[in-house]
Order: C-alpha cells, then structure tokens, then sequence
C-alpha cells in the first residue's frame, strides 16, 4: 500500500468524526474518537468497494492518482451521509434492557 491508498481509504472516516462532533457539538473522548472512526471507516469502505464492484464488475482496483481522487471524494461524500444517519439514528431509536439476576427471582 502507498500513501494514496492509505489516505483515500483513512481520510474521509476522519472528515467524517470531525463532522459528527461538530453535529453533537460536544468533544468526544479518547475511547469515542477510536469507536466512531473505526465505525465510520468499515461503513464508507464497505460501502465504496460495494458501489465500485457494481459499477465496474470487478475486485481489484488499481490506485492511480486518478482513481484515488475520484475514491476519495466519492468516500468523502458516503461518509458525510453515513455521519447524518448514524445521527438520525442515535437520536430516534431508544434501546432498554432489563437485567435479573437469579437471586430476584426466588
């Protein structure tokens, strides 16, 4: 892997978590910040190669520079939408869990 790989593949996740605290409007801690990219990371790659595989019919894709630049701006533009749905989400759906433990139920 050379630079360009490296960064059309990283870039757009870090575009993306720098969006997403901007949209939260609050700082995001450590653990946060590793969460949040690598979960933007896997979701715009997957989604970049599924959309390159479909359009082009093939698995292997050589990074020239002109390839990278188009990658990147296409992944930049899948991310900034994962970023606002991953949003809508966390805003509307609510998930409650109730725990027993066995000594409550005797």
């Amino acid at each position: 892997m050379n630079f360009n790989e490296v960064m059309a593949l990283i870039l757009p996740s870090i575009i993306a978590l720098h969006f997403y605290s901007k949209v939260i409007r609050g700082k995001l801690n450590l653990l946060d910040v590793f969460c949040h990219s690598a979960l933007f990371m896997v979701f715009t790659n997957a989604i970049c190669y599924a959309i390159l595989i479909y359009l082009n019919k093939t698995l292997i894709f050589d990074f020239t520079n002109i390839f990278t630049l188009k990658y990147s701006l296409m992944a930049t533009f899948v991310a900034l939408i994962i970023v606002v749905c991953y949003r809508f989400l966390e805003l509307n759906i609510r998930i409650s869990l109730r725990v027993e433990s066995k000594d409550e139920e005797k």
